[in-house]
């Protein structure tokens, strides 16, 4: 897109460049016209007839940075413009060399700079074709002023060049504005690539890697940290009722409350809409319970929109060792995330018993151990029986861990997914039946996609049920129960 500039012509993000050439030009040419006058008064012809000669330098070292700048301007392409700039200069210096008979110090000094401020603006393959139009201006010299050898250069005429070298000087200084805008813009574009534009925090790409990063620590060193997913609650809503310029408004307050409530080595990101992802190191499942429920008390004590209470729900996810990707870490605090919100939301829900919270208590149900598991678990010979009961039952069972590694199965639910032997997850079950055409029927172009779409209908309602066609023909009718602690799946046939 080009915009009108003044005086006619059109300006482009492209005009930058010339213009810093035009100041570079206006200080070489000036610093080079002594040494080439220089070179004419020790020719010491100062009849009328020779003052011709001195004109083109002067014309040229006083007119033309002017002329050249101006077609820039004019031009639809200013960076080809300037190129061709660059091109004349280099034919006006090689008609200056003719015409100071090729003496040797200025002649170099002209033929090196040109050359460097043609490969410093567009290359080496302008470099390479200004020194061929370099000689085709000592050829127009030589027919418009004649041959003359005179290569030998006199204490006064290197005199009259040393201020020439003040241009390499002046090229360093332009290129050194250059370089440092273009790392200004560098620093911004990657802030820009880190921070997520409404909230002020980290985007969602920078925060998972940081995420990644103390994953990495905790398997290298051991260090503990835990995860938190908020959501804040009813956010549609708030949008439909007040309008989404109040929805940002209260994105950002909660952004500058997490960043206020925060330690400094913690570190808070914009995961989506209205979800965050909160990483803090070196902390336990408590400890972080603890925080989050200083940042519900704050969500009360201070709305996020004037005169309405935006809560917010809570997934916390300690790392640990069964933790064996970073993956299935957010993942669980993902869980835990859907498990308050399906709790009733303004919740604090970590994996496990007792790991729900509402209102500085405890939440009972779902999240709870439920009585008779508890019962179980103090008494192992109910736990055996249970656990008898449960194999020779004809109803398929399966218990899965938070990160879906299958923990227990009975015979019927071996028989009827015709599980493999090993360690296995429930994707690497899926993967299993699909490929051996076996078990449940899969109807799909894309195994990864439906186990994607399965683990998410999963994750966003704690029980579910429906059917399964069986490979076999039989039909079963499917449930799948979500706790802290992990999921069950039974099966029993229709």
């Amino acid at each position: 897109m080009t915009v009108p500039a003044a005086g006619g012509g059109e300006h482009t993000p492209q005009l930058g460049f010339a213009q810093r050439s035009y100041r570079a030009r206006q200080a070489g040419l000036l610093f080079g016209l002594p040494m080439v006058l220089a070179v004419l008064y020790e020719r010491g012809d100062l009849s009328w007839s020779s003052w011709l000669l001195w004109l083109g330098p002067l014309l040229h070292a006083l007119l033309w940075p002017h002329l050249a700048w101006w077609r820039a301007r004019q031009s639809r392409d200013p960076f080809r413009a300037e190129g061709d700039n660059l091109l004349a200069d280099h034919f006006f210096g090689g008609a200056w060399t003719a015409l100071m008979a090729f003496n040797a110090v200025p002649s170099l000094l002209i033929l090196a700079l040109m050359s460097m401020d043609s490969v410093a603006g567009c290359g080496p393959r302008l470099m390479l074709r200004g020194l061929l139009v370099h000689a085709v201006g000592v050829f127009a010299g030589v027919l418009l002023y004649g041959f003359d050898w005179q290569p030998l250069s006199t204490l006064v005429v290197v005199a009259a060049s040393v201020p020439m070298l003040l241009h390499p000087i002046a090229i360093g200084f332009v290129t050194n504005q250059a370089l440092r805008k273009l790392q200004r813009q560098r620093e911004a574009l990657e802030t820009l690539s880190r921070i997520d534009a409404l909230s002020g925090l980290a985007n969602r790409g920078h925060w998972e890697v940081l995420v990644r990063k103390e994953f990495a620590r905790y398997r290298r060193y051991g260090h503990t940290a835990t995860l938190v997913m908020a959501d804040l609650d009813h956010f549609k809503y708030i949008n439909d009722r007040y309008g989404h310029a109040a929805g940002d408004e209260a994105i950002r307050r909660f952004a500058a409350l997490l960043a206020r409530e925060l330690r400094m080595n913690d570190t808070a990101g914009r995961y989506g809409g209205e979800e965050f992802g909160i990483l803090l190191p070196d902390t336990t499942g408590e400890g972080a319970r603890e925080m989050m429920a200083r940042l519900r008390q704050c969500l009360h004590a201070e709305p996020l929109i004037d005169g309405h209470v935006v809560t917010a729900s809570f997934g916390v996810a300690e790392l640990t060792p069964m933790l064996d990707t970073c993956e299935a870490w957010m993942r669980v605090a993902d869980q835990m995330l859907y498990r308050a919100k399906h709790a009733g939301r303004d919740r604090i829900v970590l994996p496990g018993p007792g790991g729900g919270e509402v209102d500085g208590g405890p939440i009972t149900g779902e999240e709870g151990m439920p009585p008779h598991l508890a019962v179980a678990a103090a008494r192992p010979d109910v736990l055996r029986q249970l656990l008898t009961g449960i194999d020779m039952s004809e109803t398929a069972f399966a218990l899965f861990d938070p990160v879906d590694r299958l923990v227990l199965a009975n015979a019927a639910f071996i028989e009827m997914y015709c599980v493999p032997a090993g360690d296995l997850r429930f994707a690497d079950l899926m993967r299993h039946c699909y490929t051996h055409r076996i078990g449940p029927r899969i109807e799909t172009d894309d195994i990864e996609a439906w186990l994607s779409a399965a683990d998410s209908k999963r994750r966003s309602r704690p029980w579910r049920s429906f059917d399964v066609d069986m490979m076999d023909g039989r039909i079963l009718r499917v449930e799948e129960t979500s706790f802290g602690e992990g999921w069950v799946l039974t099966a029993i046939r229709r």
